[in-house]
């Protein structure tokens, strides 16, 4: 939370990170089934994201952070590669976030989002609510197919491409020693 200014809850004062991280409902706002992924340095944790997934159509990054010793150094990188991955392996389709303006430039440049419409946002939510905060836009990016996914199964690429197998000329047998019992050299 160091890493944070407070996001304060218009008409309550309340700070909404604590119900996030707690995946607590609020008002009109709905955290629940939040997860936090963290990466540690042997028992620090340098890194944090949470994440929401919904369903197998998209998932949300709302908010990330880095301790501010450890920023700069790809923590952040690292971790965001894991949650790719996992949302990957649960074949989810779309990724969004609310991004500070200020941080737009980094996740477009760096991490491969790019800004949508409203319109498409709920097309590929089907229904589903991301995380909006006041002064954020919404980036999106389609989730990388999982490594194992892409490649085409073995038995596919042989049918595809036959090989002709050459016939291998037999190794010359090798003689057997015969064993010589330890301490009789």
């Amino acid at each position: 939370q160091e890493s944070f200014d407070p996001i304060i809850q218009a008409g309550t004062g309340r700070d909404l990170i604590p119900a996030m991280v707690y995946g607590r409902s609020v008002r009109d706002q709905d955290y629940t089934g939040m997860y936090c992924a963290v990466l540690t340095v042997g028992k620090t944790v340098v890194s944090a994201g949470l994440f929401r997934v919904m369903g197998n159509v998209a998932a949300e990054l709302p908010l990330v952070a880095t301790s501010r010793d450890n920023q700069g150094l790809g923590y952040f990188q690292a971790l965001f590669a894991c949650i790719e991955r996992l949302l990957s392996s649960l074949k989810v389709k779309h990724f969004v976030l609310p991004a500070a303006e200020e941080a737009v430039s980094i996740w477009t440049q760096r991490f491969g989002f790019g800004t949508i419409t409203q319109d498409k946002l709920l097309e590929h939510l089907k229904g589903g609510r991301p995380t909006v905060f006041h002064g954020t836009s919404t980036l999106h990016k389609p989730v990388p197919v999982a490594e194992a996914e892409a490649r085409v199964p073995e038995e596919e690429e042989e049918a595809r491409v036959p090989e002709e197998e050459e016939e291998e000329e037999p190794m010359p047998e090798e003689e057997e020693e015969e064993p010589v019992p330890v301490g009789s050299e």
